[in-house]
């Protein structure tokens, strides 16, 4: 029976024995959790026990798409990895864009599950059926691009699409990203590391199908209507011009952009590390996804007159690394910013973590609870980007103080101590990404109940809602409109935690169906079209309200997974600095009320004032295997 959308495939791969099994994924499976995080939150929490080591053989890695993968659409390529975070012990989660997405689903798979650990370095090649699990002695040690050149040299198909680590996974960093088409980085949570221990060292995929569509004509047209409404959205013209780094300077001026370890809100030199500083400058190209008009990916280049090279093969950095290597460090100097963006690209480190990690280890070195004895004499002062490149061949290598923070900042501060946990900078083990929670308090309750720990990507910011639109489509109706507007970014009552909780579970669905962030809503493809889509290929008579139940359901059963592993309302706690007066700027003096936002986000979740999800609402939500 066909599933569309889905081709009805789960692909298991045992490396220890070198098994390879074939499931089938069930049409009222696919409908209950679509695929994605919705897939992978049931596989992982119905097979892994709470105890399991994440750098063990026994913790499983999930490539995972969904029903909108590789359908013919703007937004159609991202896919999602999951397992057991070793950064943080509880639900580990990483998406990525580019081709390799799509092009898992072109050779017939929905998912793929590794189990085990190979007693040596290996590689899987998938070509359609043939499945075959292939010796990787001889690309162990080797950066992203000598690891995609090789196997494509193998597999003799200058179109084989690669996802692989470098020395960052091999060496479990913790915080180790996966990269594929060399700049996309499925950054977060550590899941090159878990690759690293299974040594895995790259999946290599080539498929010839098409993705089975039910009404091939409808979808046709309402794919032309995607693409005009991204296209006719504001955010286009900004993301194909600048990057997602032309927030910076936006950001900068309303007060809240990440600065010295967020010690300050604002910087001084923003405008010579900003998307439009870059366009001026080092940039010379853009790249995008299959079927998408946005072109924002940056390709960067520095051959001259400059203190590095930089190698274009690897992008280009966008916001997130800009402030994290940019701001946050003090650094003003924009090619050694490209030049880190390129080194965590060929290493798969996330740059958010390392950025953070690197700020914490210059925050010590200024407050002498280390020392240049500790750094290997380098002056851990802040904007010295010579040091910061050099610290992060020390975390890729595991050298020298580097094998410290490869662990992360809050094992990194119980090593370090000298009270250095209070600028460990962390919810839950993962590092805070670039956007200031007192500026967006509703961006500040989701850094906290983040299952996978601080994330920007888990709902709706604050300032999507500063024009007062109403949503009704996914329940942000006319009841809300007294508290939309610009006052809602720093306004922090009841319906903060509503809509908080509401733009979690849209998020949660996106990351389910899959589709990009940057082509639906707020930035494009409306809620209405994506439902329609969503019906025309799968041919699923669904509503906006059942796909959003899908999203409320991922969200609930990643919430039980982490209770399993024993987080509760202690947890979902931020930062000592976050808790602070903002310093500087026009938010000036804001601070964030999290206990009693707590409160409101635990009663609209259905959730205990423990934060534990109550049997009723698992029963409403189809999850009664997880009480």
């Amino acid at each position: 029976m066909t599933v569309y959308g889905c081709v009805g495939k789960i692909l298991r791969v045992n490396l220890g024995d070198e098994k390879v099994t074939r499931e089938e994924l069930r049409e009222d499976v696919a409908r209950k959790f679509l695929g994605g995080r919705g897939l992978g939150a049931k596989i992982l929490f119905e097979e892994l026990k709470s105890s399991v080591d994440p750098l063990s053989a026994d913790n499983k890695l999930i490539f995972s798409t969904g029903p909108l993968t590789g359908a013919p659409f703007a937004g159609n390529s991202r896919y999602c990895v999951m397992a057991k975070s070793p950064l943080t012990g509880i639900w580990g989660e990483a998406h990525a864009a580019g081709y390799f997405g799509p092009e898992l689903k072109y050779a017939g798979y929905d998912a793929v599950v590794f189990e085990g650990k190979a007693d040596r370095p290996v590689y899987l090649w998938i070509r359609d059926e043939e499945v075959e699990i292939r010796k990787a002695e001889h690309l162990w040690g080797k950066i992203t691009g000598e690891v995609q050149r090789a196997i494509r040299e193998e597999t003799k198909d200058h179109k084989t699409k690669v996802a692989c680590i470098g020395p960052g996974g091999e060496n479990l960093v913790r915080y180790a990203s996966i990269v594929s088409d060399l700049h996309c980085a499925a950054g977060r949570s550590g899941m090159g590391a878990v690759m690293g221990s299974k040594k895995l060292k790259a999946v290599a995929v080539r498929g010839t199908r098409k993705v089975p569509v039910a009404d091939e004509e409808k979808f046709e047209d309402l794919a032309k209507k995607a693409a005009k409404e991204v296209l006719e959205n504001l955010f286009y013209k900004t993301a194909y011009n600048y990057g997602t780094s032309g927030g910076l300077e936006p950001l900068n001026a309303s007060g809240r952009l990440p600065t010295k370890a967020f010690q300050k809100s604002t910087f001084e030199g923003a405008q010579k590390i900003s998307g439009e500083t870059m366009a001026k400058t080092i940039l010379v190209g853009r790249a995008t996804c299959p079927a998408c008009p946005t072109c924002h990916y940056r390709v960067v280049a520095v051959k001259e007159n400059a203190p590095y090279e930089v190698d274009p093969d690897y992008g280009g950095p966008e916001y997130e690394t800009c402030a994290a290597f940019g701001s946050l460090l003090m650094n003003d100097n924009l090619v050694a910013i490209a030049k880190a963006n390129e080194l965590c690209n060929k290493y798969t480190l996330d740059t958010i973590s390392t950025g953070i990690s690197i700020a914490f280890a210059i925050e010590c070195y200024e407050k002498g609870v280390i020392s240049k004895k500790d750094t290997g004499g380098l002056d851990l002062s802040w904007g010295n980007y010579d040091a910061v490149i050099q610290l992060i061949h020390n975390i890729a290598r595991r050298e020298g103080i580097g094998d410290i923070l490869a662990d992360g900042v809050k094992k990194a501060s119980a090593k370090i101590g000298g009270g250095s946990e209070k600028w460990a900078l962390h919810v839950k083990g993962q590092e805070l990404p670039m956007h200031e929670p007192r500026g967006k308090k509703g961006l500040g309750l989701s850094f906290a109940t983040s299952p996978r720990g601080a994330c920007h990507l888990q709902a709706m910011h604050d300032d999507d809602f500063a024009d007062g639109q109403i949503t009704p489509e996914i329940g942000i109706d006319e009841s809300f409109k007294d508290v939309l507007g610009f006052s809602y970014v720093t306004y922090a009552g009841k319906e903060k935690a509503h809509l908080v909780k509401i733009t979690e579970d849209l998020i949660s669905l996106y990351d389910s169906l899959i589709v990009c962030f940057f082509t639906v809503h707020p930035c494009g493809i409306s809620i209405n079209t994506l439902v329609d889509l969503t019906r025309s290929v799968t041919g699923w008579d669904v509503e906006p309200k059942e796909l959003m139940k899908v999203g409320e359901r991922a969200s609930n059963l990643c919430r039980v997974f982490n209770v399993r592993e024993g987080i509760t309302r202690k947890d979902d706690a931020l930062p000592e600095r976050l808790m602070e007066p903002l310093p500087e700027g026009p938010f000036k003096g804001e601070t964030i009320p999290l206990d009693q936002m707590l409160n409101n986000y635990y009663e609209y979740r259905g959730w205990d004032e423990m934060g534990i999800p109550t049997k009723t609402t698992l029963r409403e939500l189809g999850l009664e295997f997880a009480i």
